[in-house]
């Protein structure tokens, strides 16, 4: 309840109002109390003066003192001394008014005794106090202290060394009793009224304080939670005005800094999203805070909300953990290369250090699935390379041998095993030539060689008459068929030449005897499509992906004994597309044959 500023102020200054009223209350009340005192022991030693006390001194000693006292008219009288107490009645009567005889004070007479021998009020004893006391003894003696009970006054009349009579004066305090309890009821009036009138005004006054600071703190709360709100009060000239002044210009400066940091990460954002690069980032618990679409299509994860560091590079066996990275347990190699879902994944670990704790930890994903294999097939390729240029040196290097150790061989074997030599440096030659074609296309992916006007239809008719003659020594049927006019195209004439007799003479290998080979060319749409049909042995469906890989056979030994190198397909696929910007593709089935499609764009009219 009082912890708004508003409240607090309130209580505080109805509070000080009430505790002033009090002091301002109490502070006349005893002063009331204490004039009245002061009043009484004035009106005392006024009367009192040493004049006074003597006339009553002499008036107490004039008359012989009686021996029997009586009552007359309800007042005590000494009957042996009634000259003295009248003497001393007069005496002090001229002052009744002034000690307040006839309102709250008492005149006794007591004797020696003291036994009351007179009383204004009719009072037949006098109460034991001090006072009374001292005046026995012959001491005049007065109280009237502000708590006591009451006020009285004593004075002994001497006559000689004893005493004779005591005047004793006792005031009850009733005017002041009334006189206080007035000022009681008046100061709890005035701090009831004053209390009211002081929450009412504190109220108000809080209220116009309170108020534009609730908008304040309303509206800067609304700034908080990211709403281009405007404080108001501004247009006031205090304080609170100033305040609303400073709050805008923060706001302010608040919003641009803001604003500058939505766009820095709106563009690392965007550019983490865009990256070829898979990115992860974890926490210093090792929780997924962020990853990209790339990180998320390598790792095959849809759902990425189960992800920690820990159990996710155990489940890949990526033999790391966060607190190894955290702590610099590991070597400084933080690069695993796993296999995930098929792909070869190389993952790089950057752990992020925060001053005086432990930071997370940035993983940066690599798909290095096309460099692997992309180095296994040079591996391979080397592998074969040499093994093809090793077959045909070692049969040259043998049959050169075995010349060199019979120099009388018979004339039939030498002329044999020359044969074979030259045979196999022809074999040997035809590879490096293959080889240096590779290589000059794979040096300009771009290739380009003078540019010919080249006839697809009457180039693949002529094709089929030179190969016609092998085709009827294996009894092959051997046809070309354009199915429609097929456009003149501009390129490599050689290359393309090379294509197409690589894959009729293909065909005609692999055909066995009695067998058809087809060839269709024809325009559909924008391509010009040339299709070379074949039912000879086929491929099978397995080797299909890499029957354009250099070197590859589908049977070795069986291709090598039919002069193949391999590199024939590698180097018909690799023209199409440089020189052409076209493709090849394969289709086939085992034993019942082989379909392969050249597609060349047209030219544009």
């Amino acid at each position: 309840m009082f912890k708004s500023i508003r409240m607090k102020t309130v209580v505080l200054f109805t509070m000080l109002v009430i505790i002033t009223e009090l002091g301002v209350g109490l502070t006349g009340i005893y002063r009331s109390a204490r004039n009245y005192h002061t009043n009484f022991e004035n009106a005392i030693y006024t009367v009192f003066t040493d004049d006074m006390k003597q006339q009553l001194t002499d008036a107490a000693n004039a008359v012989s003192i009686p021996s029997q006292p009586s009552a007359e008219n309800g007042i005590i009288i000494n009957e042996t001394g009634p000259d003295n107490i009248e003497n001393i009645r007069n005496l002090i009567t001229p002052h009744s008014e002034e000690l307040g005889l006839y309102t709250s004070s008492e005149l006794c007479i007591l004797d020696h005794n003291g036994a009351v021998v007179y009383s204004s009020r009719g009072s037949s004893a006098v109460e034991a106090s001090d006072v009374t006391a001292d005046s026995l003894s012959g001491i005049e003696s007065i109280s009237s202290g502000i708590t006591a009970d009451f006020c009285d006054y004593a004075l002994p009349l001497m006559s000689g060394s004893s005493v004779r009579y005591i005047v004793y004066i006792k005031d009850t305090l009733s005017i002041q009793h009334t006189v206080t309890d007035r000022l009681w009821m008046d100061l709890i009036f005035t701090v009831v009224i004053s209390g009211v009138l002081a929450l009412i005004l504190s109220l108000l006054v809080s209220r116009s304080v309170t108020a534009p600071i609730k908008l304040l703190t309303s509206q800067a709360r609304k700034i908080t939670d990211g709403e281009r709100a405007v404080l108001s009060g501004t247009e006031r000239k205090d304080e609170l005005g100033e305040l609303a002044s400073s709050f805008n210009n923060l706001a302010v400066a608040m919003r641009a800094r803001a604003d500058k940091r939505l766009s820095e990460q709106t563009k690392i954002e965007t550019i983490l999203q865009n990256m070829t690069d898979g990115i992860m980032v974890f926490d210093a618990k090792g929780k997924l805070t962020l990853i990209n679409r790339e990180a998320q299509k390598m790792l095959n994860r849809k759902y990425i909300d189960d992800i920690t560091f820990n159990r996710f590079f155990k489940e890949i066996n990526a033999d790391i953990t966060l607190e190894s990275l955290q702590y610099g347990e590991t070597d400084d190699q933080t690069e695993r290369e796993i296999k995930v879902n098929d792909l070869m994944l190389q993952f790089n670990f950057a752990p992020v250090s925060k001053e005086g704790d432990e930071g997370g930890v940035i993983v940066i994903v690599h798909d290095v699935t096309k460099h692997e294999r992309l180095e296994r097939a040079r591996r391979e390729f080397v592998a074969d390379v040499s093994h093809e240029l090793r077959t045909p040196l070692t049969v040259i290097k043998s049959y050169a041998d075995i010349l060199a150790d019979t120099p009388d061989a018979e004339p039939e074997v030498r002329t044999r095993f020359l044969d074979t030599i030259s045979s196999e440096t022809d074999r040997m030659t035809k590879i490096i030539s293959d080889l240096l074609t590779l290589s000059k296309l794979d040096e300009n992916a771009n290739y380009t060689r003078p540019m010919e006007d080249i006839d697809i239809r009457g180039m693949l008719e002529s094709l089929v008459e030179r190969l016609s003659l092998t085709a009827r020594k294996k009894n092959q049927t051997l046809t070309y068929t354009p199915i429609n006019d097929v456009p003149y195209i501009k390129g490599d004439k050689d290359g393309l030449e090379r294509v197409f007799t690589n894959i009729i003479s293909n065909a005609l290998k692999y055909t066995p005897s009695g067998g058809e080979i087809n060839i269709f060319s024809s325009k559909m749409y924008n391509d010009i499509i040339v299709k070379i049909s074949d039912n000879g042995i086929g491929i099978p469906k397995e080797q299909l992906p890499n029957i354009f890989d250099r070197f590859y056979r589908v049977d070795k030994a069986r291709s090598r004994d039919k002069g193949g190198t391999g590199l024939g397909l590698a180097i018909a696929k690799q023209t199409v597309e440089s020189a052409f910007h076209g493709k090849i593709s394969i289709t086939s089935e085992l034993n019942k044959g082989t379909d392969v499609t050249v597609t060349i764009p047209a030219p544009k009219r």
